[in-house]
């Protein structure tokens, strides 16, 4: 029954703090009433009148003395309040501290807010959201430019702000400004008031991890499941490039097999990855093993067993993510309507796709060339060149006499000159003659000879040592697990699948 009678803070203060007039005048009735009733009363006895001129007395206390005495006198009025501010409604403790006519405690109480920078946003405007003003909001830029150039913000930046309250006064206690997942600013102001940047960077160690997977679905799916992180996978995809056409030779049920390097933090947290040492694609029945390693020079590269550069001289597809829409030889042209030979390849990918150098070379031409729209050709040898055409425009400094690099953006995928349709229309061509890219014999770019080699046998041996170790619990798979000459221990129907006919 009291329970029911219980009043909430918000019937008896206004928003301001103060008592709400109805309340007042009940009360002020209320004791009138009691009072004519006492005096009428000749039975009334004394501690009675003492009593009421006590509640009376209250009455005025309320009305006169500051909210916290008011907060206190109304509690002893009515016992059933409470001040426990883990109880929302009850008392009128949580709606000091909501609206804050009072503090609610002299605790300190430390709490943060999250400021992610946009597009657009300047080092100034950051740190103004921050709540610092004036001389101080000054010497913080000056002290956050000591480790940050402010053209460097980059837009997913993200800047903490920690504040803290003690009696009834805010303070920033400091500001962070997160570079990545290792490296903040911070910002501290010390006793004398002046605001000192340091930068901060957690410490990092170099793990190594092993797995064997089958693709199903795809390449980074299949291998993200088994915990290979997206930048291991890129680093897979670009050594394999220049020998693999990922668009097309992978049909599912293919193996990998990887040793990789991440860098972590002491607690095991995942930061990126680091360096691919050891990758084994298997496509049905052939073992593509590639191996890291270093030479003299300070170069790095991904060799065969047999000392051979997996990169070639010349990339076989220079777009990413295209797709082939039409091969090399005659076919009906789609302008002309007509049979006529198609000596390149066509890639379909979304206009602006950039295009890149298929190798290292010297451009020979770049413009615009008749029904190939806009043209260019590299010169790589006296043996080798490649063309490519229609595209919609060239790369920065793209022109005649330039050197490229492989790799090197040369334009982007248009469709410009006789085209039904964005994309590139690519050609290599030896001694002057086009070939079909899909099918020519690409010169090696690499062997290791000498020293190297014995060196590179080596770095082959340890790797595949630790490659055992980390692996050893690890279910074998089909083609991973058979060598070229364990096929008679092999299931007969992979052996039926690994053996060539006569």
């Amino acid at each position: 029954m009291l329970q029911s009678l219980i009043l909430k803070h918000r019937h008896l203060l206004t928003r301001s703090g103060n008592i709400r007039l109805r309340y007042v005048a009940a009360f002020c009735l209320l004791c009138t009433a009691f009072l004519i009733w006492g005096l009428s009363n000749n039975d009334t006895h004394p501690s009675q009148a003492v009593a009421m001129v006590s509640q009376e007395d209250t009455a005025e206390q309320i009305l006169s003395e500051p909210i916290e005495t008011t907060k206190s006198a109304i509690n002893s009025l009515i016992p059933s309040f409470s001040d426990d501010p883990e109880q929302p409604g009850r008392g009128i403790g949580p709606y000091l501290k909501r609206v804050g006519l009072r503090p609610y405690t002299d605790t300190p109480v430390t709490w943060t807010s999250l400021i992610t920078v946009k597009s657009g946003d300047t080092l100034g405007q950051l740190i103004e959201q921050t709540g610092l003003k004036g001389d101080v909001y000054f010497n913080a830029m000056k002290a956050i430019k000591q480790h940050l150039d402010p053209r460097d913000i980059k837009p997913g930046h993200t800047i903490t702000v920690t504040y803290k309250r003690t009696g009834d006064q805010n303070a920033l206690e400091d500001i962070s400004y997160h570079l990545d997942s290792l490296r903040k600013i911070v910002l501290i102001r010390d006793s004398s008031g002046t605001i000192n940047a340091t930068l901060s960077e957690r410490p990092v160690e170099i793990k190594t991890h092993a797995t064997r997977t089958r693709i199903e679905n795809s390449l980074f799916a299949d291998l993200g499941k088994n915990g290979v992180p997206d930048g291991i996978i890129s680093k897979m995809l670009k050594a394999y490039s220049w020998t693999v056409d990922f668009q097309r030779d992978i049909w599912g049920g293919e193996e990998v097999e990887l040793l990789y390097e991440t860098k972590e933090t002491e607690d095991g947290s995942y930061v990126r990855s680091n360096r691919l040492l050891f990758a084994n694609l298997i496509l049905r029945d052939k073992q593509m093993p590639i191996y890291l390693f270093e030479k003299k020079d300070g170069t790095e590269n991904y060799y065969e067993p047999n000392g051979e550069s997996i990169r070639r001289a010349l990339l076989r597809t220079p777009v990413d993510g295209a797709r082939l829409s039409s091969g090399f030889g005659p076919r009906k042209h789609p302008v002309l309507g007509y049979n006529k030979m198609h000596k390149g390849l066509d890639f379909a990918a979304p206009r602006g796709t950039p295009i890149y150098a298929a190798g290292d070379g010297v451009i020979e031409r770049a413009n615009r060339f008749g029904a190939y729209g806009n043209y260019v050709r590299i010169r790589h040898n006296d043996q080798y060149k490649t063309a490519y055409a229609h595209m919609k425009g060239f790369g920065k400094g793209i022109r005649s006499g330039v050197r490229v690099k492989q790799g090197q953006v040369i334009g982007y995928v248009g469709t410009t000159g006789r085209s039904t349709g964005p994309h590139l229309h690519y050609e290599v061509l030896v001694n002057g003659q086009q070939v079909n890219p899909q099918s020519v014999d690409l010169p090696i770019g690499d062997k290791l000879k000498g020293t190297e080699m014995a060196n590179f046998k080596n770095v082959l041996e340890s790797i595949r040592t630790q490659y055992a170790a980390l692996t050893k619990h690890l279910p074998k798979l089909a083609y991973a697990s058979a060598s070229a000459n364990d096929g008679d221990n092999m299931p007969i129907h992979l052996r039926a699948l690994i053996q060539k006919p006569n």
